[in-house]
């Protein structure tokens, strides 16, 4: 996969949100500078702390000592409480006169941007030099502002998803995000219930860390006496995602607030069709029964019933999961390190 020119800024600092993959999902700031790295980029990460004030201090200090080892800074940009630390990279980027680029990730930037708070991070992001976006949905709404940005997708290793040639599915369900409210589980659990009438043996795997809905989830599963049909397994590592993406048959999302979710490409890559609620950039990324269904936000009947409509029409099905197979592909590294390239050979002139 190697680029046969190296972009003339071939060393970058990417300053986001690190993680360890045993205890934490594998963030798209990880991903890219594996990717970087092991085509001839020199890469400096920052950072690894959960702590807020100790993922800023170690910011600062690899950005500083690392001054002369980098020529380009690529820094995620998150909603939330990520805005001080991306303001200080950004501030220190422009103090070495290096080349900042802004990745922009979250599907609650848009509403970010159009709160009282807008200015603030409106001009934050004009002080990049250049901003990537990994959906059309982003791109459309950074437009709006008069953000100039670059489509780049989200980055996923198809060699690490195996692909399962499902001759048919059933009613065994595959849940994978955080316990918090953005996430909507009580929905997921509403969706079994409303299954269980006709599909008594529908099962569903829920698999994420806690940030707050765990225990609501808990009490409205045994509310439902619904104990034998919903597992809850915390989080998942790869190894997790494939063992459980072997076994289960349907992916859904829930989602409140979504962008450009890699787990949809993950669950694409190991043949799980994907049921999801229409927020965000969800629309822009799944195809309604061409590569996925959409369902309306919070509609647990209507989430059922497309679920149903899976299992019982199984050619439509089969056409689903071959159409996102073939999406897929177009997120796998090579076509996404290419982009990046070009990306950092513009930059650079």
């Amino acid at each position: 996969m190697y680029i046969e020119k190296l972009s003339l800024n071939n060393k970058v600092i990417i300053v986001g949100l690190f993680s360890n993959p045993k205890t934490a999902p594998v963030t798209q700031a990880s991903v890219l500078a594996s990717l970087l790295s092991k085509n001839g980029y020199t890469v400096i990460t920052t950072s690894g702390f959960i702590n807020k004030w100790l993922r800023l201090v170690d910011i600062i200090r690899s950005m500083l000592l690392n001054a002369g080892r980098y020529n380009v800074a690529i820094v995620q940009f998150y909603s939330g409480n990520s805005f001080i630390w991306q303001y200080i990279a950004a501030f220190i980027t422009k103090l070495l006169g290096k080349d900042l680029v802004f990745t922009v990730h979250g599907g609650g930037v848009p509403e970010k941007l159009k709160s009282k708070s807008s200015s603030r991070y409106l001009q934050l992001l004009k002080k990049a030099d250049l901003i990537t976006v990994p959906s059309k949905y982003l791109q459309n709404e950074l437009t709006e502002f008069g953000l100039k940005t670059i489509l780049i997708e989200n980055i996923i290793d198809l060699k690490q998803y195996p692909f399962q040639d499902k001759k048919a599915v059933g009613p065994r369900l595959l849940w994978m995000r955080a316990f918090s409210d953005i996430y909507n589980p009580l929905m997921a659990v509403r969706v079994v219930n409303a299954l269980r009438n006709k599909y008594p043996e529908v099962k569903m795997i829920m698999g994420g860390p806690d940030l707050g809905m765990l225990s609501a989830t808990k009490q409205l599963i045994h509310e439902l006496t619904l104990g034998n049909n919903i597992e809850l397994i915390g989080f998942m590592d790869m190894e997790m995602k494939q063992q459980y993406a072997s076994v289960c048959d349907i992916y859904i999302s829930t989602n409140k607030i979504d962008n450009a979710p890699v787990t949809f490409l993950e669950m694409w890559a190991m043949g799980l069709p994907v049921v999801s609620t229409n927020v965000g950039g969800v629309p822009y990324l799944v195809e309604n029964k061409q590569t996925g269904i959409i369902v309306n936000d919070d509609d647990y009947n209507q989430m059922a019933e497309a679920i149903q409509s899976l299992i019982e029409n199984k050619e439509n099905t089969l056409t689903i999961i071959k159409n996102a197979k073939i999406k897929v592909a177009l997120y796998d590294e090579a076509p996404v390190l290419q982009k990046w390239a070009a990306v950092l050979n513009t930059i650079s002139i």
